[in-house]
């Protein structure tokens, strides 16, 4: 009998070294990432759209924390964990469910925790980890056609902006939060840049970028692409070309919510607030302000408002013409070409 028991002991270790080999499954959600569930009792079913990511820090090993989101004492999870040495994603929960990561805001968000400590960003925060944390946030967004809405920091690492000016914020910067990560070392610029998809392509956006001034009594072409972002950002004003008393109220009362000078004056600090990210399948002010810079470039486009074939293809060719990526998205590296 002790001969049996050792023998089929023998076995069953042969079997979990095998079972060890094995590759691990791939998400369904981001294939680049690797699956191991969270224990069922700390996420729930979702009944709300996603619309926004929270950026998390683990407080912990990128190991410690998947084990804690697989024990049912932490009534916690996120939706993907990423290392910091290599970028490694984990996912743990789906998209399609609800992880408990960030309280009343759990139910339209996902949650992308980052391996680190909030007080040591600089060896932490890793290039490999923005890389990967970036790609990840961009394909969230894109698989659900939703524009790129990063934080800046502008307001300060701790602001509490409204959801609706921003759809990818860190876990203090949403409303009701107890938490500080990211913490104050976290590069929003950095960020914003690398999930328009890096510097290279029109939808990426160079830190170098320089932009005109545009201020009161100013006409033209640059006049009407800022008073079109303003009304895309809410604002209530007429597009008519002609930088009256309506556009510098906007201006001033825009550049107020987002924390810079309130000068009225479009440079180079206003300019990468005001810009979002446009592309194939948007509609609104945006893209109108997209279509008239394209006329004024002399491309036959119509100004309705709506992100088609027609449009894409009159981006690319402009973003050929001017020496950038062909990717026919219109981020700041095209919207500088505009505004010029």
């Amino acid at each position: 009998m002790k001969k049996t028991v050792s023998g089929m002991a023998t076995r069953l270790a042969i079997i979990a070294l095998a079972l060890a080999s094995l590759p691990a499954f791939a998400s369904s959600d981001y294939p680049p990432a690797i699956w191991n569930s969270a224990a069922s009792c700390n996420y729930s079913s979702r009944t709300a759209a996603i619309s926004h990511v929270a950026i998390h820090t683990t407080q912990g090993s990128y190991a410690s924390a998947i084990s804690w989101f697989q024990n049912c004492a932490a009534s916690v999870s996120a939706h993907y964990v990423i290392r910091s040495s290599d970028g490694q994603v984990t996912q743990m929960v789906t998209e399609a469910n609800k992880a408990w990561h960030i309280g009343n805001s759990n139910g339209y968000t996902v949650g992308i925790e980052h391996e680190g400590y909030v007080n040591n960003p600089g060896v932490w925060y890793t290039s490999a980890m923005y890389n990967a944390s970036s790609a990840l946030t961009r394909d969230i967004l894109a698989s659900r056609g939703l524009a790129q809405k990063v934080y800046t920091g502008a307001s300060g690492w701790n602001a509490v902006p409204a959801d609706s000016l921003y759809n990818v914020k860190g876990h203090v910067n949403y409303a009701g939060q107890s938490h500080t990560d990211p913490g104050s070392g976290w590069d929003w610029p950095r960020y914003k840049t690398l999930v328009a998809n890096g510097s290279g392509g029109g939808g990426g956006s160079t830190p170098t970028l320089t932009w005109p001034v545009v201020q009161s009594g100013n006409t033209g072409e640059r006049v009407r692409t800022v008073q079109y972002l303003l009304q895309q950002w809410g604002y209530s004003l007429t597009v008519d070309g002609a930088f009256g008393n309506g556009t510098l109220t906007a201006v001033k009362n825009f550049q107020s919510s987002h924390g810079l000078g309130a000068d009225g004056v479009v440079g180079n600090a206003t300019w990468p607030a005001l810009t979002i990210l446009t592309q194939q399948g948007d509609s609104g002010a945006k893209v109108r302000a997209v279509q008239s810079q394209l006329r004024e470039s002399g491309y036959a486009v119509t100004v309705d408002g709506i992100f088609g074939s027609g449009t894409y293809s009159a981006v690319r060719s402009f973003q050929s013409a001017k020496g950038l990526g062909v990717d026919g998205i219109v981020g700041d590296n095209t919207w500088s070409k505009f505004a010029w």
